[in-house]
């Protein structure tokens, strides 16, 4: 029965939590270090919290959800949400951990793709973040997933893990 507790309390968490808490939570720390980065280069920044966004030498760069990273947290909180036998503790630990690598990859893009703009125009902004977009943010979850699993001795797989265990217990039956 425990394993059952468990399972239920892992997949009502996961259908509850939103992308967009994620949001509201990342929004301010990811505007206000590049902010600060910019304003040490004399970049002469002004924060605009309203519109979260950041003017840089007359540039406005306004900052979408997808600039927050926000699925990549939603996908760290789902992959850990749906792998059987990861304990609280452990839960929240990789959570952090990983949540904090994330953050620090999407400061350095962001502050990199606001130089790029400032310095080299709206083309070479485009191309580098397309490059960011497609390849480099999937790519870097995906480390930090199996950073994550070798840190922490995950042995199950998400999903799976747990569909095997019912399968096992029906069989029982």
């Amino acid at each position: 029965m425990k394993y059952w507790l468990k399972l239920v309390m892992r997949i009502i968490i996961a259908l509850v939590i939103r992308p967009e808490w994620f949001y509201s939570f990342f929004i301010f720390p990811t505007m206000i270090i590049p902010f600060f980065v910019l304003n040490i280069f004399n970049y002469g920044t002004q924060f605009i919290w309203e519109t979260h966004s950041l003017i840089a030498n007359g540039t406005t760069l306004e900052f979408v959800r997808a600039c927050i990273a926000t699925s990549a947290y939603y996908l760290l909180a789902l992959l850990i949400l749906t792998t059987k036998d990861i304990g609280i503790k452990k839960t929240i630990k990789m959570f952090i951990v990983g949540s904090l690598l994330i953050f620090m990859m999407n400061v350095l893009r962001i502050t990199l793709l606001t130089l790029v703009v400032l310095n080299y125009g709206l083309d070479w902004f485009n191309a580098v973040h397309m490059i960011f977009w497609y390849v480099i943010s999937t790519f870097y979850v995906f480390l930090v997933w199996i950073f994550l699993i070798r840190i922490y001795k995950v042995k199950n797989i998400p999903l799976y893990s747990d569909f095997k265990q019912l399968i096992s217990m029906a069989r029982k039956k």
